[in-house]
C-alpha cells in the first residue's frame, strides 16, 4: 500500500490512491495514482449511485445487531428499570398506607387522650368535693366532739367544784373544830 506516499504529489489527495472498488466479495485494490513516471496519466473515478451487496449486507448486520442488542441489552436493562418502577410506586403506595395509619392512629390517641383528660378532670372534681363533703364532715363530728368533750369537762367541773366545795365546807368545819380544841383545850 502506498497510503500517504511522498510519490503521488505529498499524500494529501487519499482518493487519488483508491483505483478500483468492486464492491461486495471482489477485494479492494489500492494503488498509487503516480506509480512511475511513465504511467501519469490522470486517475478518473466513477461513482455508482445505485447501492451494491454491501450495502444489504451492512443491513442485514444492522438489523441483526439491533435484535442481539435489543434482547441482551435493552430488554434487560428496560426490565431492571419497570421492576424499579414497579418498586418505586409499591414503596410509594406503602408510603402512603403507612403515613394514613399513622395519622388515623396519631387523631386517634389525641382523641383518646382528650377523653382521659375530661374524664380525669371528672374524677378530680369529684374527688375534690368528696374530699370537701368528709373535710366538713369530719370538723363538723371534731366540733360536736369538742363541744361534747367541753360540755362534759364542764359538767364535771362543776360537780367537782360543788364536791370540793362541800367538802371545804365540811372540812372547814372539822378544822375550825379540830383548831378551837387545840386552841381551847377542850372539845366543842
Amino acid at each position: 500500500m502506498y497510503i500517504g506516499s511522498r510519490r503521488n504529489g505529498g499524500g494529501d489527495n487519499l482518493l487519488s490512491l483508491v483505483v478500483k472498488s468492486a464492491g461486495f466479495g471482489e477485494g479492494v485494490s489500492l494503488a498509487p495514482a503516480a506509480a512511475s513516471p511513465a504511467n501519469r496519466s490522470p486517475v478518473t473515478m466513477q461513482i455508482s449511485l445505485f447501492p451494491d451487496r454491501s450495502l444489504f449486507a451492512v443491513l442485514v448486520i444492522f438489523i441483526i445487531n439491533y435484535f442481539v442488542v435489543r434482547k441482551f441489552f435493552l430488554k434487560p436493562i428496560n426490565e431492571v428499570l419497570e421492576a424499579r418502577e414497579h418498586d418505586i410506586k409499591s414503596s410509594d403506595e406503602v408510603y402512603e398506607a403507612a403515613m394514613a395509619r399513622f395519622n388515623e392512629a396519631t387523631s386517634h390517641v389525641e382523641s383518646t387522650l382528650h377523653d382521659a383528660k375530661r374524664e380525669a378532670a371528672g374524677v378530680r372534681e369529684r374527688y375534690r368535693a368528696e374530699a370537701g363533703t368528709h373535710r366538713q364532715r369530719r370538723m363538723d363530728e371534731t366540733i360536736a366532739n369538742a363541744r361534747k368533750t367541753i360540755e362534759d369537762a364542764d359538767a364535771k367541773l362543776k360537780s367537782d367544784v360543788k364536791a370540793a366545795r362541800e367538802r371545804i365546807v365540811t372540812e372547814a368545819e372539822s378544822l375550825a373544830r379540830l383548831a378551837a380544841r387545840q386552841i381551847l383545850g377542850r372539845e366543842i
